[in-house]
């Protein structure tokens, strides 16, 4: 049976069908490449201290690897420092994580004033994104908690 042979309607089905699958594999395609230009879905991190005295861990992002990721510290859901991840953690390359040892981060909280109590810290890496604004993407996806006593 022809294209031609076919009803109207039919005919028109099918191409709203066909001009659907082409959108939605653009959509794809252009949301693929947006994710790429603002951040590296690669990036990798983790805290691996959180209590009363600090917050540390490390951020490497494989797609820059010489590049020094600047993090932002978050303590009961406030902004409250940020710090380049560019400390010596020669136990990242041990453990095949970077590299380089140059992607570990710390956050002193000596002194800043916590009250007692249950806390919470997260960690965020600050990436470009398009039109000069910046992203913050998550160390880790789970709060870390911590007790001031």
């Amino acid at each position: 049976m022809e294209l031609s042979d076919l009803p109207v309607a039919s005919r028109l089905l099918r191409a709203i069908g066909l001009k659907t699958f082409i959108e939605i594999v653009l959509l794809c395609v252009i949301a693929a490449a947006a994710a790429f230009t603002d951040f590296s879905p690669l990036m990798r991190g983790a805290i691996d201290i959180a209590d009363r005295r600090q917050v540390a861990g490390w951020v490497s992002d494989p797609l820059s690897r010489n590049e020094k990721i600047e993090v932002q510290l978050y303590l009961d859901g406030r902004f409250a420092a940020s710090v380049k991840a560019d400390r010596n953690r020669t136990d990242l390359v041990k453990a095949g994580a970077t590299e380089q040892p140059d992607h570990g981060f710390k956050f002193d909280l000596e002194g800043s004033g916590l009250s007692k109590g249950v806390h919470t810290a997260q960690v965020f890496a600050v990436r470009p994104a398009s039109n000069g604004h910046f992203s913050l993407i998550p160390i880790s996806k789970m709060k870390h908690e911590f007790i001031v006593d």
